[in-house]
């Protein structure tokens, strides 16, 4: 019997020879987030190789209103990246209904059966693999089986799975792992990217060192972490310089020498804050040929996020295609998305002036903020929170307006609760009972409902966690939820009995956030765009 990889491989070699006889013009539909970019950008590589015309749009959410939408445009293919596999019933009634084929390349659980042969998913989910791949990485095994030039690719599905979070750790080792390392062997074998080990410290060769130790919360360092001036006295301890004449100094600018000497000496202050493990603090670090000052795959992948949010997808794609004029661009654009982030979070904390409403309840926290915030940043904003000590450690429900008269929701654990429920089976089933749909993954999911049901879903996340705070486990789903059903409800007890320690910061930026703002992109500048905007983010871009 074939392993699950290797099904997995023919699976994206038997629906790449569906695509290669096709004539006529592909629709690509992929998510907004930094996964999803990469996603769409190796399926439109893939196509120009292959000399096909097609149309990428990303989209915040595949809800049914743009399944509908896409309906009534007569695609003959459509390809779905990143998402499609949760949606699998209306995919098959409203997008196939005489002869349409749809390709759908997904890592998320699926929801409904494939009935039609037509319709072509690969999903690691479906075959047994839960984690350690990507949307990007399940894009690359079909961009590779239809051509083995598509291997270079390779990088983008490194890049999408940082953005979604799946470096880990296994003991003192952090990197990643699974299928997600040996696409990291094809994109170390074309040069695309090169791995040492060093810090885990993000902001390598962007932020000024004195602010990357600031801002480093994972690892932590007593009294540096979260404090410049204990940022600027620790480097003057070590005799570190800040500055290079004028110019402010980054980590990349050290020499051997001083980097040890930095490493040893957050070693030695994580050893006197009594830190378990203190010299965990290194992992592998991936560093991006052919992307300048933004060659730190961490910081590209913050990057990619930054531009879906702001409803840039297509310099996304550029910049993963290595368009130089992108590059250009990234710093505006950067700016202006953390500009827009501490506005938020600056509103959380006066409550935005009478228009946030906060709440804590001994399972969760709530943020109520309306149109106080926007809905592209929220669950940016939302990560943040859930990693500072500004509220409980508990698990944090975001509610901003969005399109459509419609409650955009972004929902948290904390890192220290990672485990103890599947927050993607928590929010979908409150959406449903709000009346909307919600999904994502066991520390990160997100809803959409309408406006007005908010209380209804808070009524049903209250019932939820407090029966799993109970111990009890009524969704059937065996052995597995049986154990997350006792941490959470250990973890729980703690709450309760003011056990819970508020954990230590950590900025949800460097890790790469999932985003769910809508957008379009186009490819390595052969692609036209339209200049009508769609509300549902459905812009044309149709190659030259």
């Amino acid at each position: 019997m074939l392993d699950k990889v290797e099904a997995l491989v023919l699976k994206a070699n038997n629906t790449a020879e569906v695509i290669k006889p096709f004539s006529g013009e592909v629709r690509v539909v992929s998510h907004h987030d930094c996964d999803g970019i990469c996603s769409g950008a190796i399926i439109a590589k893939a196509l120009l190789r292959d000399g096909k015309r097609f149309r990428l749009s990303f989209v915040r959410q595949l809800t049914a209103d743009v399944v509908e939408k896409l309906s009534r445009e007569g695609n003959r293919l459509t390809i779905f990246a990143d998402m499609g596999s949760g949606q699998l019933d209306a995919i098959q009634s409203r997008l196939m209904k005489s002869g349409e084929v749809v390709v759908v390349l997904d890592h998320h659980q699926p929801q409904g059966e494939v009935l039609k042969d037509r319709l072509h998913q690969i999903n690691t989910y479906a075959m047994g693999m839960d984690g350690n791949v990507s949307g990007s990485g399940i894009a690359y095994l079909l961009a590779r089986a239809m051509s083995p030039d598509n291997k270079d690719l390779s990088e983008l599905g490194v890049v999408g799975a940082i953005g979604d979070s799946q470096t880990d750790s296994i003991g003192p080792d952090w990197g990643l792992f699974g299928l997600n390392k040996e696409i990291l062997k094809d994109a170390v074998s074309t040069g695309r990217i090169s791995v040492e080990r060093g810090l885990r410290i993000w902001g390598k060769t962007t932020r000024p060192i004195h602010k990357a130790l600031e801002f480093s919360m994972d690892p932590y360092i007593p009294g540096v972490s979260g404090s410049e001036s204990g940022a600027v006295h620790f480097l003057q301890e070590l005799g570190i310089p800040l500055k290079n004449g004028n110019e402010w100094r980054t980590l990349s600018d050290l020499s051997d020498e001083e980097a040890r000497r930095l490493s040893s000496g957050i070693i030695k202050e994580r050893m006197k804050g009594s830190h378990e493990n203190p010299d965990w603090i290194f992992g592998d670090v991936y560093t991006l040929a052919g992307k300048g000052d933004y060659s730190d795959a961490n910081e590209f992948a913050t990057i990619l996020n930054a531009a879906g949010k702001q409803d840039m997808g297509y310099l996304g794609v550029e910049l993963c295609l290595n368009s130089q004029s992108a590059f250009g661009e990234v710093q505006d654009m950067l700016d202006s998305y953390r500009r827009e982030i501490g506005r938020a979070l600056d509103a959380v904390c006066r409550n935005g002036d009478g228009r946030i409403e906060k709440r804590t309840t001994p399972f969760a926290n709530y943020i109520i903020a309306g149109s106080a915030i926007s809905e592209h940043v929220i669950s940016n904003v939302t990560s943040i929170l859930s990693r500072s000590d500004a509220m409980p450690e508990l698990p944090v429900f975001s509610f901003v307006d969005a399109e459509n008269s419609m409650t955009k929701i972004s929902a948290r654990l904390p890192d220290s609760m990672s485990g103890s429920i599947n927050l993607k089976d928590v929010v979908a089933e409150a959406a449903k009972s709000a009346g909307g749909e919600g999904g994502g993954h066991g520390s990160a999911a997100g809803a959409s409902i309408p406006r007005g049901a908010e209380q209804m879903f808070i009524n049903s996340i209250e019932t939820i966690l407090t029966n799993l705070g109970k111990g009890e486990n009524t969704d059937g789903r065996g052995s597995e939820a049986e154990s997350q059903t006792r941490r959470f409800a250990k973890i729980a007890s703690g709450a309760c009995d003011g056990g819970s320690e508020a954990g230590k910061g950590r900025e949800a930026e460097g890790r790469g956030e999932r985003a769910e703002a809508g957008s379009e992109a186009g490819a390595e500048g052969r692609v036209k765009v339209s200049k009508a905007v769609e509300r549902q983010g459905l812009v044309r871009y149709i190659s030259a």
